[in-house]
């Protein structure tokens, strides 16, 4: 079984405060980009979550960026320096600083997740199937076709219990609120339309909730 490893690139400072979390993963701290493609030269032996801290480091090589396949966190205060690095990065999530630990526990929790699901053909939630290769959610023999933006979305809010606001899955899946919406009820209908289930996504106090029995 392989291991999860957080690397910090550019932040010494939340470095040490994972540390004093004493959480369940290795980690490292990195100063440089250098040093990241230097470490991807090794054997694999964990797999990486990089939190690129923007501000503080050289700038990025978007080219060379793509080229990383494992989980990328990038933070920056400046709004417009994320949107640069948007464009075509994949299992990537982009966050404004300042932020607290819980939501980075949170976000770091969720990309290791989004990384497994990526090399799972099927994933179960409750009494359904995601079906990733064929992009669909099955329940016995009846399946329906999904985007790649409602898997996004299942797979999100099938990882916090807790429940999830508007606000945290349009951040969690990169999508604005006006157009999660949209995805949702999209959803909705075809999941009642085809399996007569209004209540495998739904609101409670203001949050978003999915049934996983």
């Amino acid at each position: 079984m392989q291991n999860y490893s957080i690397v910090t690139v550019g932040s010494p400072v939340f470095f040490q405060c994972l540390k004093e979390q004493k959480i369940e993963y290795n980690l490292q701290n990195l100063s440089s980009f250098k040093q990241v493609k230097e470490i991807l030269k090794s054997p694999l032996i964990d797999i990486y979550i990089f939190l690129f801290f923007v501000d503080n480091i050289e700038r990025l090589n978007v080219k060379e960026l793509k080229k990383i396949r494992y989980p990328k966190i990038f933070f920056s205060k400046s709004n417009d320096q994320l949107k640069l690095l948007k464009k075509n990065n994949v299992m990537s999530n982009f966050f404004q600083l300042p932020i607290n630990y819980p939501d980075m526990e949170k976000i770091i929790k969720l990309s290791i997740m989004k990384y497994k699901f990526l090399f799972q053909s099927q994933i179960k939630i409750g009494s359904y199937v995601i079906d990733k290769n064929a992009k669909l959610l099955i329940k016995s023999n009846k399946n329906i076709k999904l985007t790649e933006k409602e898997i996004e979305i299942l797979l999100y809010l099938s990882s916090r219990e807790d429940g999830s606001s508007k606000k945290e899955v349009s951040q969690g899946v990169n999508i604005d609120a006006h157009t999660y919406e949209t995805h949702l009820y999209r959803l909705r209908q075809k999941i009642h339309k085809k399996f007569n289930d209004k209540h495998l996504i739904y609101l409670e106090n203001s949050k978003y909730y999915l049934k996983n029995e």
